[in-house]
């Protein structure tokens, strides 16, 4: 009887363990380290008590395949070890599952983990992954692919186009400045048409942000209104200047102060972006496509695991 008390136990222990794969991209980031960081990372998992697995991307699009491969599992949890753009290829398949998204931030700007106080230390982000908070939140959808962050129209999807098909790529975040000072000066801007539930919105911009989130770029907060789990899009038109202008916005929102007058803001659950002519904009850091586009909120679609002490101001409801 003891037998089988213990032998009951010890399947009930397994059955309760929780079953965690992390995907990591090996060349994610400035660290040469990064293969050392992912196993220690595995063993501190399996150390909590977890069943966890390590598996390896090879090219572009293995996170989403990696992840699908891991849900179909029965994964608790699922890793991101790298960047946002890791982040981005998972979350596509853990969008309306019961799969968490848990991240190890190995990336160059690491937007998602500085928003939430995802600490960069790997062994205090791993703290995080069996301490931390499970919340249920939004997610943005662009045509039919969703961003966790931000989609970017105008400048910035011009330099990420740029820069994807450049070996400037390899620089990180100098290479986006250095197209970014190329670009910037002569860019004019665009005449853009918002459609937002039967309200048509006509204007010239300079750049159109969309956020689910608040932080750009790691530094800027565009969308500083936005809140993840409101089950609302932030809607940000910076309208067109001249360069004397654009100094002065950047100004403003490095010191997050007088933004109202250089923008139109407003939020929204499903819209359309139109422009005479195609206008490039990046998703969470990536190429994305060319508008016209329709953005609209998935409520409530991704479970995330994140600091207890994660900023309120990014969510209205509480955590679980």
């Amino acid at each position: 009887m003891q037998q089988d008390a213990t032998q009951q136990g010890a399947s009930s222990f397994k059955l309760s363990q929780r079953f965690a794969v992390i995907i990591a991209n090996p060349v994610s980031g400035f660290f040469l380290n990064n293969a050392q960081r992912f196993s220690e990372t595995l063993f501190f998992l399996r150390k909590h008590g977890w069943r966890a697995e390590l598996w390896y991307t090879e090219a572009p699009g293995d996170g989403q395949r990696l992840a699908q491969k891991a849900v179909e599992q029965g994964a608790d949890v699922v890793i991101a070890a790298g960047g946002d753009g890791t982040i981005n290829e998972i979350i596509q398949v853990l969008a309306g599952s019961e799969t968490a998204l848990g991240v190890l931030p190995t990336g160059t700007v690491n937007v998602w983990a500085r928003e939430m106080g995802i600490p960069l230390n790997t062994a205090q982000a791993q703290k995080i992954l069996v301490e931390g908070k499970t919340r249920r939140i939004d997610l943005g959808q662009v045509n039919d692919r969703y961003f966790l962050l931000m989609v970017g129209i105008g400048l910035d999807g011009e330099v990420t186009q740029a820069v994807e098909r450049r070996p400037l790529k390899r620089l990180g975040v100098l290479g986006y400045a250095l197209v970014a000072l190329w670009y910037g000066p002569g860019y004019r801007g665009f005449p853009v048409v918002v459609h937002n539930n039967g309200y048509v919105m006509r204007t010239r911009a300079m750049q159109v942000f969309i956020g689910n989130t608040q932080l750009y770029a790691g530094a800027l907060k565009f969308t500083w209104q936005a809140k993840c789990d409101d089950g609302l899009l932030d809607l940000c038109i910076v309208r067109r200047r001249n360069l004397w202008g654009r100094i002065l916005i950047l100004w403003d929102f490095l010191r997050r102060r007088g933004r109202d007058r250089w923008v139109r803001y407003q939020t929204f659950t499903e819209i359309k972006i139109e422009t005479p002519q195609p206008v490039a904009f990046q998703i969470d850091g990536d190429m994305g496509g060319y508008t016209p586009a329709t953005f609209r909120v998935v409520p409530g679609a991704l479970k995330v695991i994140v600091p207890e002490q994660a900023p309120a101001e990014l969510f209205v409801n509480a955590a679980d």
